[in-house]
């Protein structure tokens, strides 16, 4: 059987290792590794940027994920994509939240918004008034 591969097929299947290894390196040093962490700063800016304010929030261990209850009575879901963070906001009662063994969960009536998981370090007190407000078990 004959080798379908020349010389020639050789040095361009290495010179296109090469760019592509080249595309990593520059973007590693441009920080296409970098990504967003949300904190306590980061849910106020989204909440003011929605004329309420943040009354309690969650933030998940790995700073990538938040839960938060607003001043007008909503909830507000946070998560990181990528280098930003993405907002939404729903009613508390088109989420339905679930706690156990340090693992929040919730889910909206929106079934094209997909549910938020997350590991929480502590279950702050608006949490169980939340889940006694209907939105949430």
């Amino acid at each position: 059987m004959q080798n379908p591969f020349g010389v020639a097929e050789l040095i361009e299947l290495g010179g296109s290792a090469a760019v592509i290894l080249l595309m990593v390196v520059v973007a590693a040093v441009l920080g296409f590794r970098m990504s967003a962490r949300i904190d306590e700063g980061e849910l106020v800016r989204l909440a003011e940027a929605e004329g309420v304010r943040v009354d309690g929030a969650v933030i998940a261990q790995n700073g990538r994920a938040a839960l938060a209850r607003l001043s007008d009575g909503r909830v507000m879901v946070a998560r990181v994509m990528g280098a930003d963070v993405s907002a939404r906001f729903a009613s508390a009662k088109a989420v339905r939240v679930n706690v156990a063994a340090s693992r929040l969960s919730a889910t909206f009536a929106d079934v094209g918004f997909p549910p938020l998981k997350m590991r929480i370090d502590d279950l702050p007190a608006w949490l169980n008034e939340f889940s006694g407000g209907g939105g949430a078990t």
